[in-house]
């Protein structure tokens, strides 16, 4: 198996910004490939940190092995910084860009630790709060047989919309595992990964439980924090954020908005709509988490309709503030006032919204971490890269692999065939042209039935072509069962690999070489000649 590199993606203003076009790296602090855009960074977090910010951020980390816990000490004992990442939690850890994040915020740390003389901690931020139960409900596995699977635990079982660290995964998960167990052919890594993942997802964990535990022991050789988003201390240590968002929401509204009208004036659209009146604070009461809109001096619930009052909700923030949370525009904010953060590293639609937080940041007197993209990581098993070179393919000729059994069909057309059927198309062409000319004398009236009869024979031609582009294509099946197998494993449905496969796809094949391998592969490239 090999891993191969896949260009970012993601919007105009996010392929500008990675390529320093300057109308859009105003919106974001500055190149993530130069070396200078993390000693600026560094050296303002070194002016603003308040006494003690460090330590007061220590207890909400939870390293994910050994090396975990000495990169913490380091950065308490030697005032280090922290690269963040982070994702809602999945089935069976998610998408495989869940482990690529984390991946790249450990070379990235890693790097920046050379650059700056100064310690520097991976963390991942673990959404628990979120609560897109159909997001995260689901995982997909490619069996022996190369046939895509999607496993699901159905519908939410709670009656209303609830946070993913306070949903049980019930008893049909358990079925999940034994399914994804069928999936893989019997070795050691099957074994090792299906215990592990019977023990982490489990009827009694929640989904953010289980993901978290899971994501631990999948990185417990890296330096890697991990960080719940639901944690007491850290919900305290962001009630600062909270309560001044609850205090004057429309200044926050307008900051996002002076930012966003600036990005759509110069012709990029945005990541994430700005609402008039929405508030970027979630509330988790009886009728579930639900975001909240301001409402004369107060808020509504914009689902359920419910009233909250200033007042009421500024209690929540004191007293219970794990029932209050950042929507997505605010937890970065968050995570910055929390944490010393060098870099966030994030997905194209991250990169996107990023771009829409300056004027936020500011608002609320925390500066911006540099946004880096993730590493985006092909992996191309050894049976498939024989189906590439067997017939000269590139990994992207394969993303729509039924219109690429057509083109190959065509071209395998005989010669004698394809020069017959192009000598009818002219024929048909020509007589069709003379006809016209020909009826014209007669009765001008005549075109429109010579144009209908030539539509007609090109018609039927196309069809002709097409039933015989089908029998080549049904006489070659051998091929096309290949390629077709080798489309789904590098495209499965059509989408990007990353965005579909759990991690567990691989590690039951491989094992922690897998890891290992896209380690490797996960690094942010600094540009040595770039200040």
């Amino acid at each position: 198996m090999r891993l191969e590199s896949m260009p970012a993606g993601g919007s105009r203003l996010v392929r500008d910004y990675l390529a320093g076009t300057p109308r859009a790296a105003r919106f974001y602090r500055g190149s993530p490939f130069a070396p200078g855009t993390y000693r600026r960074k560094a050296d303002e977090l070194d002016r603003t940190m308040g006494p003690g910010m460090r330590e007061a951020a220590a207890p909400i980390v939870r390293p994910a092995g050994p090396g975990g816990a000495r990169a913490l000490r380091e950065v308490l004992d030697r005032n280090g910084y922290f690269v963040t990442t982070g994702q809602q939690p999945g089935l069976l850890g998610g998408p495989l860009y869940s482990l690529y994040k984390a991946l790249t915020a450990v070379r990235l740390a890693e790097d920046l630790t050379a650059l700056l003389g100064r310690p520097v901690m991976p963390l991942f931020w673990v959404a628990s709060e979120d609560h897109d139960w159909e997001e995260a409900n689901h995982a997909h596995v490619i069996d022996e047989s190369n046939r895509l699977h999607r496993l699901t635990l159905g519908p939410n079982p709670g009656a209303v919309p609830r946070p993913l660290g306070r949903v049980r995964l019930g008893e049909g998960v358990v079925e999940i595992v034994n399914r994804l167990e069928r999936s893989f052919p019997h070795n050691d890594y099957r074994t090792r990964y299906t215990d592990l993942v019977r023990e982490t997802f489990n009827p009694w964990a929640t989904m953010a439980s289980a993901f978290s535990d899971l994501m631990a022991e999948l990185l417990r050789d890296t330096p890697v924090g991990l960080v719940d988003a639901a944690h007491p201390a850290l919900k305290e240590a962001s009630r600062p954020i909270l309560r001044a968002e609850a205090e004057d929401p429309a200044a926050s509204e307008e900051a996002v908005a002076e930012t966003s009208d600036e990005l759509a004036g110069l012709g990029y659209s945005l990541q994430v709509p700005v609402i008039p009146g929405a508030v970027n604070l979630l509330t988790d009461l009886e009728e579930g988490r639900d975001r909240l809109q301001r409402s004369g001096g107060g808020f509504t619930h914009r689902r359920s309709g419910r009233k909250l009052s200033k007042r009421r909700l500024m209690s929540l923030i004191e007293d219970a503030p794990g029932l209050v949370s950042p929507n997505v525009l605010l937890r970065p904010v968050v995570e910055s006032f929390v944490f010393p953060t060098l870099a966030y590293v994030g997905g194209p639609g991250e990169l996107a919204y990023f771009g829409q937080l300056a004027g936020l940041f500011r608002h609320h007197g925390t500066g911006m971490p540099v946004a880096v993209p993730r590493a985006s990581l092909l992996a191309v098993e050894t049976k498939v890269a024989r189906v590439l070179d067997k017939f000269g393919l590139e990994v992207g000729d394969l993303r729509r692999g039924d219109a690429l059994l057509t083109r190959f069909a065509r071209e395998q057309v005989p010669e004698d065939a394809g020069r017959a059927v192009g000598r009818w198309r002219d024929a048909v062409h020509s007589i069709a042209e003379e006809l016209e000319q020909i009826s014209a004398g007669i009765d001008p009236g005549l075109a429109g039935a010579v144009k209908k009869a030539r539509n007609a024979g090109l018609s039927a031609l196309e069809t002709l072509e097409k039933k015989i582009v089908r029998a080549i294509r049904r006489r070659s099946e051998t091929a096309g069962g290949q390629i077709m197998k080798a489309s789904v494993n590098l495209w499965p449905g059509g989408k990007p690999q990353d965005r579909v496969l759990t991690p567990l796809q691989y590690l039951m094949r491989y094992g922690a070489d897998f890891t290992l391998a896209a380690l490797g592969e996960a690094r942010v490239e600094l540009d040595s000649a770039t200040a």
